[in-house]
């Protein structure tokens, strides 16, 4: 069995309905986690191939190969990766920003915004608490996934920044959230049956698209989302991985240059011809 990383958000809803009921998986063992839940359990081998935080890439790029043409990525607002706070962001005090546990790249991503575009150091601190808690403790609060789109539609703070939104609007480049990662170590082991599931990924995102792209789409979303959120949403989304490379690269750069990895990875990718 092929062991596979599934992120539960709705980001990635029309990939996976269409993996579960569009092609013949039953060589795959799903596995369900948050993003840093698979990022922790594909640096231990338990995963093959997950969609994974970009940063874990970054990370330990030695350990990697990348599925190529695929990722989870936003062109300008993401709608889904959220800072929350009582003042604009540009005037937040200096204390320390509260972030969820669920994220990797996004925090990274955040640190980045704040230090090379607005001159600040705030340190983030992970937490368990819910978006409207952290913020009567904190200045501010970084969500993503599902819960970052509830706290918006429920209103919880003065002031909400979209970090696709703001990431584009400094750098003019798509940004790359996550990235389908692949075990060398599971190539050895499982080659074929890894070749076979990226071919179909690939033929799952045209589908996840095509549907997106329909006005009579049929993918399900939860009844606390308005159905007109939920197409623009998924629209804005990007599944592609070409020019989004100049973003995913861009962001290896910045995240060097703050620390936060060794050195910008090459990108190498799984040959699946």
């Amino acid at each position: 069995m092929l062991r596979v990383g599934k992120i539960p958000f709705l980001n990635l809803l029309p990939i996976f309905r269409a993996l579960e009921t569009g092609f013949p998986v039953e060589y795959v063992r799903f596995v369900s986690g948050h993003p840093s839940d698979l990022n922790r359990k594909l640096r231990a081998g338990e995963l093959d191939i997950s969609p994974s935080s970009s940063i874990e890439y970054g990370k330990h790029p030695e350990r990697y190969l990348l599925c190529p043409d695929v990722s989870i990525s936003s062109r300008s607002k993401v709608m889904s990766v959220l800072l929350f706070s009582h003042r604009p962001v540009g005037e937040l005090p200096m204390d320390p920003i509260a972030v969820t546990r669920s994220s990797d790249t996004s925090v990274v991503l955040l640190e980045i915004l704040l230090r090379e575009f607005l001159g600040k150091r705030n340190r983030t601190v992970r937490t368990d608490l819910p978006p409207g808690e952290a913020l009567r403790i904190h200045p501010a609060y970084l969500a993503i996934g599902d819960e970052a789109i509830q706290a918006g539609l429920t209103g919880i703070a003065d002031h909400v920044t979209d970090l696709g939104e703001w990431w584009n609007r400094e750098t003019g480049t798509p940004f790359v959230f996550a990235l389908w990662i692949v075990s060398r170590d599971s190539l050895r082991e499982r080659g074929a049956l890894l070749h076979r599931f990226a071919r179909t990924l690939i033929a799952a995102k045209r589908i996840a698209r095509e549907e997106i792209g329909r006005e009579d789409s049929a993918i399900p979303g939860p009844d606390w989302i308005p159905r007109e959120f939920l197409s623009e949403y998924w629209r804005n989304l990007s599944y592609d991985l070409s020019g989004e490379i100049e973003g995913l690269e861009r962001f290896f750069r910045l995240a060097a240059k703050i620390g936060r990895i060794p050195a910008p990875p090459p990108l190498r990718f799984l040959d699946i011809e």
